[in-house]
This record gives structure tokens, sequence and C-alpha cells, in this order.
């Protein structure tokens, strides 16, 4: 089945498509569908379950017949538990970042007298997928686990995703993307998603 994706985050979105496409699985943004741009209601800045059930079901009003996917993403620091969370992109943007290397120097500097033990990270993917039905299914995994010394992007995945190590030592945006499907917050919420709904259809 093809997945509409409810975002207006372009990067997201085609960073979702190619490890979608790694998965065999389809996903367009819901602007190529419905052929014009919507802007989604405020979200809360606590609660990423609300906010992915949010958008999918705003974007299923408009295309009823769809399967609407969404997401809320939330960057998680063991070094700073009450910083980032839901409001990483609201924190970059106010301190004036531009861009992807700006951000990942920012973190590097928030981290560079932190010890190794200490260096505990993670994004954390929340989910809804909304049937044509108006069913809802949720889910919620986790990608990363430190921060690495020093940012080691690849050809496909950008972003945070260059800081983050996984569980196999390499940063998330290194590996190749059949490697990373198995370690990105998003491709294994995607998997866990379209887990429920297999099994639902059992």
């Amino acid at each position: 089945m093809r997945l509409v994706f409810a975002s207006n985050n372009g990067a997201k979105t085609r960073e979702l498509a190619l490890l979608a496409k790694e998965m065999g699985q389809e996903i367009v943004s819901y602007k190529d569908v419905l052929g014009k741009k919507l802007e989604f209601p405020a979200e809360s800045t606590d609660n990423q379950v609300e906010n992915a059930k949010q958008k999918a079901n705003f974007i299923h009003g408009y295309l009823p017949d769809e399967w609407i996917l969404s997401d809320d993403t939330g960057f998680y620091l063991e070094a700073f538990p009450n910083r980032f969370g839901v409001t990483a992109a609201r924190e970059f943007r106010e301190s004036g970042l531009r861009g992807i290397e700006q951000e990942n120097a920012y973190i590097l500097d928030l981290y560079k007298d932190i010890p190794d033990e200490k260096r505990g990270a993670y994004l954390l993917a929340t989910m809804a997928l909304c049937s044509p039905e108006g069913e809802l299914f949720v889910a919620a995994k986790r990608g990363g686990v430190a921060i690495a010394r020093e940012p080691k992007g690849g050809p496909e995945l950008a972003g945070l995703t260059d800081l983050l190590l996984a569980e196999n030592g390499k940063t998330l945006s290194s590996m190749p993307l059949e490697e990373a499907v198995d370690y990105h917050d998003r491709s294994r919420t995607l998997k866990a998603l379209l887990d429920q709904v297999a099994e639902s259809e059992k």
C-alpha cells in the first residue's frame, strides 16, 4: 500500500521515503497528492503521540481514501535531560542556527566537556498511521545510543543522525541505507507500524 506522509518538512519526507523504499514501501508527500500545502494545527511541546495523531487525522480529513502517515520526532540527551526533546527544532531556530552543520556544531560545543559515560542520546520517532477507515495505529522507536565526538554523514541521510552513534558504533547517517534501516528511529518505527497493520488484518 502507498503511504501519504503528513509533513511540511521536505528533508524529513525525503529521508523517510528513502528508508521506506529500502524496506519495499512507497511513501509520498501529502502535497503531491493534494496539490497544495496546508498549515498544520499547533503542536504540543511534550506529547509526541498526540502530535502524531493530530497530524494524521488532519490530513485524513482532506484525503480520506488514503493511508496517512505522520510523525513527531524528539531529540533526547542524557547530559541535558530538561532541554530539547520535541522542542529541539525550536531551540535551534531561537539560537539563530541555519543548516545541519551549524546544528551539529552547536551540539558538539555543548558536549565539549562531557565525558563518554554521559554522552547517551537518541532520537525517538513517534508515528501514527491512519487507515482509510479512520483507524489509528501508533508506534514509537529509538535510534542512536550516544553523541559521537565528530559528525560523520553519508550521501543519503544527514542531520542530527550525523552525530548519533548506533549500537554498531557507526553514526546513523554514515551507514548505507540497507544497514541504516535496522538502526534508524524512523525505519524502526515504520516497521513496527506495518507489523501492527499486518497483525490487524489476520
